[in-house]
């Protein structure tokens, strides 16, 4: 990646290199119906970024084992991962009291899984698996100005670290010309020292707006439950006309897990809480109750007919500060009476045509937001109006 400005656009210049490799080793021992699969993995990033600090090294390396054993109608699977992280930055920071330029972590996560054929058309399974992430290097040491609004950089934010857990059930579905199946599933995740960019006075009142921004920080234990339902199916009227169906439903609840507890303290001394640094402390920030999708398409011969859309609940919790008369004082303005306007959530709805001219070219028209819906996907940030576009496909 070389994104060098020759100081044109001054703090904006960054390169990177990355190097990544994977070596993996399978065995099928068919007597006992069980595969093992090992393998490694080894990536290397070197960053040189104004944005992220100078020059930075960061190195993940993992070993991983997994196992595939097979009885009858039921399969098992269990999984072991070793991740290895370390950073090593030009810079040094001031960490826990310390002056260090090297960053090392590591943890062994595990995961295990089963899925049996109740019948012929009838699969039930269930899942728990654990994961682990180190902070990316934007997150560790990114320190821009958007807007007015700086965005501070955290060596000492944590990695992150969690566990899900998932039930479901697949039902296969057949009738005369029309196949499908109906999926049901139940999940819970749940993290600790879960990275979240945060609002708040990061520095001092001498720095582009007061000192106030935006920083990557660890919020604490957190925990998404939910369920989740898709229908997929295909219908052949006759020799040339068929039609293709998928629709999904997800509900989730994010939540904190103690939402007084203090996971940042604020230049100016304010201790940040989940309960009083959003909007709706019942849920997480950023997050969607209820999604919903459906799409829907007609092909007869060379020409297919298609239609999609989608439904996103009201974003219930964003960062307080979004809400107060201080954001308008830059010149955001609106983002109240949007909340108030669109509180019932978004159905944007997209069209797109096409046909088959030749066997190598494909002819389309795609109508996106077909409604002209007006609706923003995060404070401040309005998403396009209707839009037509024709394409013309080539495959060589």
């Amino acid at each position: 990646n070389n994104n060098l400005t020759d100081g044109v656009d001054i703090g904006q210049s960054n390169s990177s290199d990355t190097y990544y490799a994977d070596y993996q080793w399978q065995k099928n021992i068919e007597k006992y119906n069980l595969r093992i699969t090992s393998g490694a993995t080894i990536e290397k990033v070197k960053a040189n970024s104004d944005l992220f600090s100078g020059k930075n090294y960061k190195t993940n390396h993992s070993l991983y084992t997994q196992l595939d054993k097979k009885w009858n109608r039921l399969n098992i699977s269990l999984g072991a991962r070793y991740e290895s992280f370390s950073l090593n930055s030009e810079d040094k920071y001031l960490i826990n009291g310390d002056s260090i330029n090297e960053l090392n972590a590591g943890k062994p996560v595990f995961r295990t899984g089963i899925n049996y054929q109740a019948a012929e058309a009838t699969y039930v399974r269930a899942s728990w698996g654990q994961g682990y992430r180190f902070p990316s290097m934007a997150e560790l040491f990114v320190s821009t100005n958007q807007s007015g609004l700086e965005i501070y950089p955290n060596p000492e934010l944590k990695p992150e670290s969690g566990w899900s857990s998932e039930i479901g059930i697949k039902q296969g579905v057949k009738k005369d010309n029309w196949m499908g199946y109906i999926d049901v599933a139940a999940f819970i995740q749940q993290y600790e020292d879960m990275m979240e960019f945060t609002f708040g006075q990061w520095g001092g009142p001498d720095k582009p707006f007061f000192g106030y921004g935006f920083k990557s920080v660890n919020v604490g234990t957190t925990r998404i439950t939910g369920a989740e339902l898709i229908m997929s199916g295909q219908g052949k009227i006759n020799q040339k006309l068929r039609i293709n169906i998928i629709a999904g439903y997800t509900y989730m609840n994010p939540i904190s897990l103690d939402l007084d507890q203090v996971y940042a303290e604020a230049a100016n001394g304010l201790e940040l809480t989940y309960k009083n640094s959003g909007s709706d402390s019942t849920m997480l920030k950023y997050r969607y109750k209820h999604i919903a999708k459906a799409d829907i398409e007609i092909i007869y011969n060379g020409l297919s007919l298609g239609a999609s859309g989608r439904f996103n609940s009201f974003m219930k919790n964003i960062d307080q500060v979004f809400t107060l008369p201080l954001i308008e004082n830059i010149g955001i303005t609106g983002i109240n009476e949007s909340r108030e306007k669109f509180n019932n959530g978004d159905i944007i709805i997209d069209l797109r045509a096409g046909y088959q001219l030749t066997k190598e070219t494909k002819l389309g028209l795609v109508v996106n937001n077909l409604l002209n819906r007006e609706y923003v996907s995060r404070p401040a940030n309005m998403m396009s109006p209707r839009t037509i576009a024709m394409q013309l496909a080539l495959k060589i």
